[in-house]
């Protein structure tokens, strides 16, 4: 999908995202919808979102940038004339004249709010970055409110819109009063879908594009269109991770720098959570420099609320269970923080492809089998009825004081899934493990639809096969269920 937006600036492509998209545009076309807060870590795709739902529309698309308040200032002033023109004096008597660039806003501002009718062209209002804009510019937020109470009042057809990267980072510099009331419309961007970003890193088949979407991730800001689609998952790899002029030769670490004044302890948790999900003993004895839980908790919240760690619980457990484990939900952060960071000063004296044989593919099943475990866990929480013949209620994994399942849900009609995962051709020893698993686990107990769930990314063995044609519950699901298929590009999502 490629659009132009009304600033006149590149085509982007939007991927993964016509269900926000659709709802971003009902919520620019209905009236009553004054505030819409879009929120997400760096690089879930806000701003391309944002471009396309405001393609077509009369619109002041601001992207905020780490300068001084006049500059800012300046910058929105430039861009509210070249799509409005000069704006009115404010209305309301003593707005001007104001020195400081915090008048100048509240002038600006409610400029704008004057330029319009109540039954003129709509307009959109859209600050990109608002989160950090309004930190640095606190008088904005009182600037603002006096614009958002005018349009209000008026009934002015103005629509303001406020990108920031938590759902609850505006709360502080709003204030206690909410001086700009709360949002109409809140838009929380996850990850895209592990099949979207599969098959949108170039997949040219199920097992290619689970690869890419383990070593590649899940990011938006990451995905390459025109991707060489002749060349395999690994070949990506090496000339967009492993060659020292690729784009994603040091992405991560650059992320880090962007996020954290001292990104070196956070690195170091992230290459321990790399190798697989761990509780928090396991990751405070295995992480150098971290001597107590009162030293690791501030870095854990800070990861949690960038959106690079997430912490989980087995399904069953109480909120307040403290049987939780830390894990990384991007697969490329967990490859190149396990794979990639350990062995950097190896791979720049080697070619990519050799560095690849000999540092990275002799170790990489442990990945793999870690992300295979992940995608399975997200097939059963949204795609369950495509095999199964009922969504998932809730899917997650059991571990802890009984059996071990990396995947385990309940479906709507009540039945209950258990999945091993196994990535290697080594299944022997599956299916007796599966009996005795579900023998063992509470989760279900007493339910007689019980069903065995084989995620493999191979042929599994004459063993799981006749547990199979025993079990009219039981599956096999391959890389060919697990990713499903490309889905056409749509140019124009419907409103």
């Amino acid at each position: 999908m490629n659009v132009r937006d009304e600033s006149g600036g590149a085509p982007t492509s939007l991927t993964g995202r016509s269900r926000e998209l659709r709802g971003l545009r009902r919520d620019l076309d209905a009236q009553e919808v004054k505030l819409i807060q879009v929120s997400g870590p760096r690089g879930r795709g806000k701003t391309a979102l944002l471009a396309h739902g405001l393609a077509g529309r009369r619109a002041l698309h601001f992207q905020s940038a780490p300068l001084p308040g006049q500059t800012l200032v300046n910058d929105l002033t430039e861009l509210t004339r070249g799509t409005l023109g000069e704006v009115p004096a404010p209305r309301r008597p003593g707005v001007l004249p104001f020195s400081s660039p915090a008048g100048e806003w509240m002038s600006l501002l409610m400029g704008i709010a004057d330029s319009l009718e109540p039954e003129g062209e709509p307009l959109v209002l859209a600050l990109d970055g608002a989160d950090e804009l309004l930190g640095q510019e606190r008088r904005l937020t009182e600037a603002l409110g006096e614009m958002m109470d005018a349009v209000r009042a008026r009934e002015l057809p103005l629509t303001l819109v406020l990108t920031c990267r938590k759902p609850d980072s505006l709360d502080p510099l709003v204030g206690e009063e909410r001086r700009l009331g709360a949002a109409d419309r809140s838009l929380n961007l996850s990850p895209l879908p592990f099949r979207a970003a599969g098959w949108a890193h170039g997949g040219t088949s199920p097992r290619d594009a689970f690869l890419r979407w383990a070593l590649l991730g899940e990011n938006p800001a990451f995905l390459v269109h025109n991707e060489l689609i002749s060349e395999e998952a690994a070949s990506a790899v090496h000339r967009r991770v492993l060659s020292p002029d690729g784009d994603l030769w040091d992405a991560p670490i650059r992320r880090l720098e962007r996020s954290f004044q001292r990104p070196g302890r956070y690195a170091a948790i992230l290459r321990t959570l790399a190798r697989g999900p761990s509780d928090w003993g396991d990751l405070l004895r295995r992480t150098p420099g971290m001597e107590s839980g009162g030293q690791l908790a501030p870095y854990l919240q800070r990861l949690e609320e960038e959106g690079l760690v997430e912490s989980v619980r087995p399904l069953g457990a109480s909120p307040k269970s403290r049987n939780s484990r830390y894990r990384i939900p991007d697969p490329f952060l967990a490859f190149w923080f396990g794979w990639v960071l350990p062995v950097r000063s190896a791979i720049t004296g080697r070619s990519p492809g050799a560095a690849w044989a000999e540092l990275i593919e002799p170790t990489l099943d442990v990945h793999l089998q870690n992300a295979l475990e992940r995608a399975a866990e997200l097939w059963l929480r949204d795609h369950a009825e495509e095999a199964l013949g009922a969504p998932a209620r809730e899917a997650g994994g059991l571990w802890g004081g009984e059996a071990d399942f990396p995947v385990t849900g309940r479906l709507a009609n009540g039945q209950v899934c258990y999945g091993l995962v196994e990535w290697s051709a080594d299944t022997a020893g599956m299916a007796v493990r599966m009996v005795r698993s579900m023998e063992d686990t509470r989760y279900g107990i007493g339910r007689e639809s019980r069903a065995p769930l084989f995620f493999l990314a191979r042929e599994g063995d004459e063993e799981i096969r006749r547990m199979v044609a025993r079990q009219p519950l039981a599956r096999i699901i391959g890389l060919d269920t697990l990713m499903g298929h490309p889905e056409p590009e749509n140019s124009s999502p419907s409103n």
